[in-house]
């Protein structure tokens, strides 16, 4: 029984993947993968940072979505601004589909008020879709009696089970010490996307498009000689064709530990998870877990979705903490 509902879950995933407009990965912990979320954070942080994912969703299903990405992004003076890569492989369906994503990053900063610093960015990608026709199973391979048998004809339309395009993103963020916000547009060109050598039977990949907030704020007792935590209210949205999707949440952080709970709907007020958040800051090095309970409609067959991030940096900078994207604690008025 098991098997053939993983059987019926590839079938679902893949003809999604052909007949309808695509959408992005999406992930839990954004600022986890700057790069991904908007090529204007390539170099802000002032120093070489390493940032790695994964994301196993719907524990319920067998390799249902499996997600990984790994970035790097660099400060360059000459350049008067920032560069970075990021890989992200997305591996669908038991292994039945695949997505690897090699991106390339440039930012420039300029200084526009004692305050706020202006980040515009660009991104280069590199896109190669994989689809395993052996592992999928179709009607007519079905027989009433024994089950799987012989070769489906609509293997004949997928000609083209290895594709690649180019793609391109650009975006631009505002920030200073306790506020941030930013705007990204990806898939500038809607490359087309098919399986088959006969392009009018492709779709465009939809231009996504992100708007994010947020600030980290702290909170002191006994007047404004010790603080207690910092706190840090967060929002992302995202279009992307007939796909909406709204994040909202806060974190809060004391002494390298941080706490947060998230929550993820459409724009029309349908709830589809609630995200908990325990992240861990010691010098240079952030590890984060997320946990993804489903309240949809899927509530009781997903399983949940659990994701894992991991962001050090190089070297030390004192800048750091300036920039309310970076979650580290510092105290500012004496010991707690």
């Amino acid at each position: 029984m098991a098997r053939f509902i993983n059987i019926i879950a590839i079938i679902v995933l893949t003809l999604l993947s052909l007949g309808a407009s695509s959408q992005d990965v999406t992930f839990s912990q954004f600022y986890a993968n700057p790069l991904y979320l908007n090529p204007a954070f390539a170099g802000t942080i002032g120093v070489p940072r390493v940032a790695m994912q994964y994301r196993n969703q719907w524990h319920s299903f067998s390799n249902a979505f499996n997600t990984y990405s790994v970035a790097l992004d660099l400060p360059v003076e000459k350049l008067r601004g920032g560069i970075g890569v990021n890989l992200v492989n997305d591996v669908q369906g038991n292994g039945a589909l695949g997505v690897l994503t090699m991106n390339a990053a440039y930012s420039v900063g300029v200084q526009i008020s004692e305050n706020y610093t202006l980040h515009g960015g660009f991104k280069v990608g590199y896109v190669r879709n994989t689809l395993n026709v052996n592992d999928l199973v179709f009607a007519d391979n079905l027989d009433v009696y024994y089950g799987n048998h012989g070769v489906s004809a609509e293997t004949s339309y997928l000609t083209e089970s290895n594709y690649s395009y180019l793609d391109y993103s650009i975006g631009t963020m505002l920030y200073s010490k306790t506020l941030f916000f930013g705007l990204a547009a990806h898939h500038l060109t809607e490359p087309n996307q098919t399986f088959t050598i006969n392009d009018d039977y492709g779709v465009p990949l939809e231009r996504k498009f992100t708007g994010h907030f947020g600030a980290r704020l702290p909170v002191y007792l006994y007047g404004h000689h010790r603080k207690k935590f910092d706190i840090s209210p967060q929002l992302i949205i995202e279009s992307q064709g007939e796909f909406q999707q709204f994040n909202y949440g806060v974190f809060a952080a004391r002494k390298g530990v941080a706490l947060g709970t998230w929550f993820r709907q459409n724009f029309g007020i349908r709830y589809d998870a609630v995200i908990f958040v325990l992240g861990f800051v010691r010098n240079r090095v952030q590890l984060t877990y997320s946990y993804d309970l489903t309240v949809s409609g899927l509530a009781g067959a997903s399983g949940g979705t659990s994701e894992v991030s991991c962001v050090f940096l190089l070297k030390g900078n004192k800048r750091i903490k300036s920039l309310p994207f970076f979650d580290r604690y510092e105290e500012e008025f004496g010991e707690m």
